[in-house]
């Protein structure tokens, strides 16, 4: 049979004419607990602590003297635990109201309870807080390392003239002179199939005996190879303009004196050794 507390608080509620569901509401204390508080089944609040809270709060909304109710609820559990098992369905964490027995007046002080499980909980975040800073300073020590390989390859990289970038492609025998930035860099006969690259930073002329036996391709376009007239060595200077990204093309012309280049029909140098 419910207790001279449970009788107050629903004696109290009925003059009113609430139902619980309005309390509920009202108090935002769910029915479950303020039915407990009417019938005296302290044993449905997760601890203590709620017991007092949520009495004195039921108590005050009802019009009682909340600190008489918790008084006597005080005296007759004197004598158990200050705090009984967290039931697994209350809110982790909880701050609520109590009366300090210690001082005369009553009191009131804050306290939190943190549910059961709680700091396993934070241990586990904490751990992959920590795996994941892990991971983002891996991931810096990586890009660090990529980017000073990278600048070193470019530093290696930036002796290498770029600015002209001429492919051949050869489909018949042909014998071939490149002079780059005025050097001499490459002469010699290519056979079918064979693909040469070179690069010069201002100027590259390419002089070749079989013009109709190579394709040449500059900074990825094709150019025209034909001298016109089948056979004759043609020479090709290409020439970087000065303050543009342009390259300029033109095709030199040989005077009838000058010594003829070596064609098909003629050997070149490393032939004749």
């Amino acid at each position: 049979m419910a207790g001279n507390i449970g009788l107050k608080l629903q004696e109290a509620r009925r003059n009113k004419e609430i139902s619980l569901q309005r309390a509920s509401e009202e108090t935002k204390i769910e029915i479950k607990y303020l039915e407990a508080l009417e019938k005296e089944e302290y044993e449905v609040f997760p601890a203590k602590i709620y017991v007092v809270s949520f009495l004195g709060r039921y108590g005050r909304y009802l019009g009682l003297d909340a600190d008489s109710l918790v008084n006597i609820f005080n005296r007759e559990h004197s004598g158990e635990k200050e705090r009984w098992e967290i039931n697994p369905e209350f809110p982790i964490v909880a701050t609520r109201a109590v009366i300090d027995k210690s001082t005369s007046g009553g009191r009131s002080r804050a306290l939190r309870f943190i549910k059961k499980g709680a700091i396993p909980f934070l241990l586990v975040i904490l751990s992959i807080l920590m795996v994941g800073l892990g991971v983002i300073f891996y991931l810096q020590s990586v890009s660090r390392q990529l980017f000073q390989q990278g600048t070193a390859r470019v530093n290696i990289s930036a002796n290498i003239p770029k600015d002209i970038h001429i492919v051949a492609e050869i489909s018949d025998k042909t014998w071939v002179r490149v002079v780059r930035d005025g050097v001499v860099f490459f002469e010699g006969t290519l056979l079918p199939g064979e693909k040469k690259a070179w690069a010069a930073k201002n100027q590259m002329s390419v002089r070749m005996g079989n013009w109709e036996g190579i394709k040449l391709y500059v900074n990825g376009e094709k150019v025209d190879t034909s001298s016109g007239d089948f056979g004759r060595v043609n020479e090709l200077v290409f020439t970087k303009v000065e303050g543009s990204r342009q390259i300029k093309m033109e095709r030199k012309r040989r005077v009838a004196t000058e010594k003829k280049g070596p064609t098909e029909t003629e050997s070149s140098p490393e032939e004749r050794k």
